[in-house]
């Protein structure tokens, strides 16, 4: 009768989603050059709170993109500071700022993220898979970012992966 009842708990356990973990600060400088999509301030800085919280990333701070154009007029090459907190399997049960989450499935692409992301934001998903999503504890990572350069339309591309957020 013990047997079974261990048994019946480790598969309760297998089957509970919940991952010990704890949030890990991470502040970065994401430079952006658009070769064909340009940015306003604003719009980058709107497009990476987008791509951070459907990630499951919690905001330190606001995202702060420079150096600003007069007016508000776009720009080739902009960067932005982030400082942000994602969430990593708990390694010790110790940990400073404990938490518990899930893996969910994100996927970014045009179809499937509009109106926050259209064909045109292809360099800026591939620039966030290269350096900001590695960041996040994540598995099946899979891409097709193939953007066309001087093409603002048509790009086809999607970045799918499962992400370790909050419950």
């Amino acid at each position: 009768m013990l047997v079974l009842a261990a048994g019946a708990a480790s598969i309760a356990r297998a089957e509970d989603p919940s991952v010990p973990a704890s949030w890990q600060s991470q502040k970065l400088s994401f430079n952006y050059l658009g070769i064909s999509t340009t940015y306003t301030c604003e719009g980058l800085q709107n497009s990476l709170i987008f791509l951070l919280q459907q990630s499951g990333a919690k905001l330190n701070h606001p995202v702060y993109a420079y150096p600003c154009g007069i007016g508000g007029a776009p720009r080739q090459l902009l960067s932005a500071s982030l400082d942000f907190s994602t969430l990593q399997a708990a390694g010790d049960a110790g940990a400073a700022d404990p938490a518990s989450g899930t893996w969910h499935h994100v996927e970014f692409s045009p179809t499937h993220s509009s109106p926050d992301l259209r064909g045109a934001d292809c360099e800026l998903v591939q620039e966030f898979k290269d350096t900001v999503l590695p960041k996040f504890t994540t598995r099946n990572v899979k891409s097709q970012l193939n953007c066309v350069p001087y093409q603002s339309t048509g790009n086809l591309f999607w970045l799918r992966f499962d992400v370790l957020a909050p419950n």
